[in-house]
């Protein structure tokens, strides 16, 4: 059994699959450098992450796949499924030993599995590109809590970077323990203590004096709206999934309006 030890980055499986070529080995399975598999393992081959392996594999990626293909490849990998760098792997294997076919062959059961898992990353980020919710720091950043299944911020970025592209804001994923900040110089990477974090975001003392007014405000509208007669809990939790609602401020008690 051939075994590939790698960094576990995107740009380690580009590289990996840059080694395989030059070497005249492919792996039977992917591993990363701290897992007891590949330590144990004999005359298994560590992977060097280069940028002059990544940039030759992408360009030939580039000129085999077309765009929707290679956004397939970076869901697939943001999926972060059990056995999906292997799956990636051999994807990118056919992918560049086919002239350009593989992404349509979806009788191929790599191609069809990745088809798959891009598929489910996608329909999740759309969901939270509706349910995300910003709150306002008491420092004037819209900051939102997300608590994923996959590794959604990458997608997530882009999209809020558009939409509120004059504002300063920030997404934390709870899962990851990392978060995406955003302002007009751009995107940079942070962690939070999260003992600052509780249901439905960040501590109230740390909000803008009158946000917790907003809220209040908004499940009032959003109680208002729910026509009681007609209450419908499953079609609202089919809709609204309830690992949604930790973080959405409409779902949280109402508090009283004394108390804000």
């Amino acid at each position: 059994m051939v075994i590939f030890i790698y960094d576990q980055t995107f740009e380690g499986l580009l590289s990996a699959i840059y080694d395989a070529y030059i070497l005249k080995r492919f792996p039977d399975h992917l591993r990363g450098s701290g897992e007891l598999a590949a330590l144990a393992a004999p005359g298994a081959h560590q992977v060097e992450t280069r940028p002059d392996k990544v940039e030759r594999v992408f360009r030939s990626l580039c000129r085999k796949l077309t765009r929707q293909g290679l956004q397939q490849i970076l869901m697939a990998w943001l999926s972060e499924e059990t056995g999906s760098e292997d799956l990636l792997f051999r994807y990118l294997h056919k992918a560049l030993d086919s002239g350009g076919r593989t992404e349509k062959d979806l009788g191929d059961p790599d191609v069809l599995a990745v088809w798959r898992l891009a598929r489910k990353i996608g329909r999740e980020a759309e969901r939270y590109a509706g349910f995300v919710r910003f709150q306002k720091t008491g420092q004037g950043v819209y900051f939102a809590v997300i608590e994923p299944r996959h590794n959604l911020l990458p997608l997530l970025k882009r999209h809020f970077a558009g939409r509120l592209a004059g504002q300063a804001w920030a997404i934390y994923d709870t899962v990851r323990h990392y978060g995406v900040f955003w302002d007009k110089s751009g995107f940079r990477d942070f962690t939070v203590d999260e003992a600052l974090l509780c249901d439905g975001g960040l501590r109230p003392d740390l909000l803008e004096e009158g946000e917790r007014f907003l809220q209040r405000l908004w499940q009032s509208y959003f109680a208002a709206c729910a026509v009681r007669e007609r209450l419908n809990q499953r079609q609202q939790q089919r809709c609204m999934p309830r690992k949604y609602w930790k973080y959405l401020s409409e779902k949280q008690p109402v508090r009283p309006w004394t108390d804000l």
